[in-house]
């Protein structure tokens, strides 16, 4: 039987084994959990349609959880420890057409685009991400200051990208030969296209530990982690991979981890530990997943030869845990991808 033919407590029934499924492996089948969601949203706005009202606000939670999976985990559908751009553009694209303002989609569609070379297309998508995060201030998804300085660059490359390849035609065509077309003074716009170019480079990375935040080039982080500070932990979430070095060790994560082991180096302490409503976005987790999930990860660490740093603690009646802080640490992430809303 299709989801289709399954009604909204069968649907339910489906998500609720998906979430055992994931307390017993360790992952999560977003892929699964997104059409399920899908078919829920349907059915759902076909009863609000119908004027029963009553329904809206599961409506309204069932696109939260829907626009967040296709945003937080579209990219890792194929395989959870590799990303793959195409996929990620499908689910963006699905997570526009349910939450036409959402800031953030628009421009990762835009940077997908610009990285694509498809200008026309990136030139929409910035300038969808710009309006909406203007006329929707109050946006769970919004842009911060460097998404929205970005977008500007981006928006200003692609106008000279365009210009720079219509120019060129325009200069194969016959006509151009044999009529006086003006010269244009293009050396000037050329060169900040280079210099937007690189200050995107120098600019495309987050590099956080303890101590704060600054921006840095993929060059920089390929560095560090090629000659890294004896006994430091290296958390790197590249365009494909994430990665935990330590040593010479390292460790392969899929995002959840990758984002678990970040919020604990960053947001976690012996005072103030990490319980599993940290992590409960849109959903809450169960107490037994949470478990579950972080002694996966701190296993995984181990045993590919990093030392513990996560400590567990009791919090307000729930289980806890916490970076000791017994090492420096550098978390890496590309500034696009950044989520304010998590």
């Amino acid at each position: 039987m299709s989801l289709k033919d399954k009604t909204i407590e069968e649907l339910e029934e489906i998500e609720e084994e998906l979430n055992e499924q994931e307390e017993d492996h360790g992952f999560s089948n977003y892929s699964m959990k997104i059409e399920v969601y899908k078919e829920m949203y349907r059915k759902l706005s076909q009863l609000v349609r119908s004027r029963n009202e009553d329904v809206q606000s599961s409506l309204d939670y069932v696109k939260r959880k829907l626009i967040y999976c296709l945003i937080h985990y579209g990219t890792y559908l194929k395989t959870e420890y590799q990303k793959d751009d195409y996929l990620a553009t499908r689910c963006l694209e699905e997570a526009l057409k349910y939450d036409k303002t959402n800031p953030l989609a628009a421009y990762r569609l835009g940077f997908l685009s610009y990285k694509f070379n498809d200008y026309t297309k990136a030139i929409q998508y910035f300038q969808n991400a710009l309006d909406n995060d203007h006329y929707h201030k109050q946006h769970l998804y919004h842009l911060n200051e460097q998404q929205q300085l970005n977008a500007h660059l981006y928006l200003t490359n692609c106008a000279l990208h365009i210009a720079k390849e219509t120019y060129e035609k325009m200069n194969q065509l016959p006509q151009a030969k044999t009529q006086k077309i003006p010269k244009q003074e293009l050396s000037p716009l050329f060169s900040s296209l280079i210099e937007n170019e690189q200050y995107l480079m120098r600019h495309a990375f987050y590099k956080v530990n303890k101590e704060g935040r600054t921006t840095c080039s993929k060059a920089e982080c390929e560095k560090l982690i090629a000659s890294p500070p004896h006994d430091t932990l290296l958390v790197y979430f590249s365009d494909r991979t994430i990665m935990a070095f330590f040593n010479g060790k390292e460790a392969s994560l899929t995002q959840d981890q990758g984002n678990m082991l970040s919020y604990f180096l960053l947001n976690s302490s012996e005072d103030v530990p990490a319980t599993r409503h940290d992590f409960s976005v849109v959903d809450t987790i169960i107490p037994n997943t949470y478990i579950t999930n972080v002694s996966r990860l701190r296993r995984k660490l181990v045993q590919q030869g990093i030392p513990s740093m996560i400590l567990t603690k009791r919090y307000q009646n729930e289980t806890g845990y916490y970076y000791d802080g017994s090492y420096p640490f550098y978390i890496m992430y590309r500034s696009d991808e950044e989520i304010e809303y998590r």
